[in-house]
């Protein structure tokens, strides 16, 4: 007797095999899904809903804040740019001085002198209400291009005074100074000579009694100690030494009231602090010596796109005033007085990669839809506990 054989399609043993195949990736879905008759929606679920919503768009934004919010790093290192100059940008209005009585000067521990600075100060004058009274100074020439500009065969009266030098011609008005001061005359009478008028430029030469005067530039110094200041008397340096020329009695008058604008040292960088902005000082006696002690700390800010070498600083300040004998222990004036710390801050700034953001969202949102998700069954399984009577 012949049997017929099953001969098995080619096309049924593919279709068993991928039945087989959707059977285990089903068995691999860690999220079961439940038909729409079998899910139940209840007032408690949709309160933990709301709350975990809130939680998560708070969280969100938090985390958004610090994902734009660089973060700043800072340790100490050895400072090793004293070779190099220190920049000094300020800008201060002294409301009771006018401009022929404001003259910015510095000095350092290193012996380097800078008076009356016009090269890089400007002076803008100040009606008694502070408003400012034409446009600040542009620029003042200094003497070798006051001596370029004069003709060939100037030459200037020295007004009977003797040159320490035995120049014959005080063509600037530093030569006549320097005559004046030699023959112990006033520097006053020297600041009304054809060569000191001509140099002042028209903001010193036009200011009056009563006016006021803002002074904002820059200068560059040492990176050692020293100080910068605007004090009483027409000033000079002698001999390596700063002197103040004035006539006794000018103290009982000079006022030294003034407001800080704006002072820092180096180039400014993003966030910095500047703790003397904003600073005012009214004197409420005569002959006022304002003293500000400036700790200097040379800073690197780097972004990671390039550094600024610049500097923070903290400062303490203290006034005083003529004594109860209206005799003078120190110069009436406003006196910036800085040291350098011999560390300086590295500061870097680092913002944090997309890809920890995008980690740290992944994980609100993952771990709040678990908590919520235990706390709303816990709630489920306990409003719907058989109560026993």
């Amino acid at each position: 007797m012949l049997r017929q054989r099953h001969v098995v399609k080619d096309d049924e043993n593919e279709a068993d095999k991928s039945f087989s195949t959707r059977r285990i990736l089903k068995k691999v879905d860690v999220y079961p899904k439940l038909h729409r008759e079998f899910k139940v929606q209840t007032e408690a679920g949709a309160t933990v809903s709301i709350v975990t919503m809130v939680i998560m768009v708070t969280l969100f934004l938090s985390e958004l804040s610090h994902y734009l919010t660089p973060n700043r790093h800072e340790h100490m290192v050895v400072d090793t740019t004293t070779n190099e100059k220190l920049l000094i940008a300020f800008d201060i209005s002294y409301p009771a001085l006018n401009c022929r009585e404001a003259h910015m000067n510095s000095m350092d521990v290193a012996g380097e002198l800078q008076v009356n600075m016009h090269h890089t100060v400007f002076k803008t004058r100040l009606a008694a209400d502070g408003t400012p009274i034409g446009k600040a100074i542009s620029h003042v020439p200094n003497a070798q291009e006051v001596e370029e500009t004069l003709p060939p065969n100037y030459c200037g009266s020295c007004y009977d005074a003797k040159h320490p030098a035995g120049l014959e011609c005080c063509n600037t008005c530093d030569h006549v100074k320097e005559a004046f001061i030699h023959s112990d005359k006033s520097l006053e009478e020297a600041d009304k000579t054809e060569q000191c008028i001509r140099e002042a430029g028209k903001e010193e030469s036009e200011s009056q009694d009563g006016e006021g005067c803002r002074l904002n530039g820059t200068m560059s110094v040492n990176r050692v100690a020293g100080n910068f200041h605007v004090a009483l008397g027409r000033t000079f340096h002698r001999q390596g030494r700063l002197v103040h020329q004035f006539i006794p009695g000018q103290q009982y008058n000079y006022n030294a009231s003034h407001i800080v604008h704006k002072l820092y040292f180096g180039n400014p960088f993003p966030g910095q602090s500047n703790p003397l902005d904003g600073v005012t000082k009214i004197a409420d006696q005569a002959g006022a010596v304002y003293q500000y002690y400036i700790k200097i700390v040379p800073t690197i800010y780097d972004d990671g796109y390039g550094s600024v070498q610049s500097n923070q600083y903290s400062f303490t300040q203290q006034t005083r005033y003529l004594n109860p004998y209206g005799q003078m222990t120190v110069l009436p004036g406003v006196f910036f007085i800085f040291d350098i710390s011999p560390f300086m801050v590295q500061m870097d700034v680092a913002s944090v990669p997309f890809t920890h953001f995008l980690m740290r969202i992944c994980a609100i949102i993952g771990g709040m839809i678990s908590i919520a998700g235990f706390i709303d069954s816990f709630l489920y399984h306990y409003g719907n506990a058989p109560k026993i009577v």
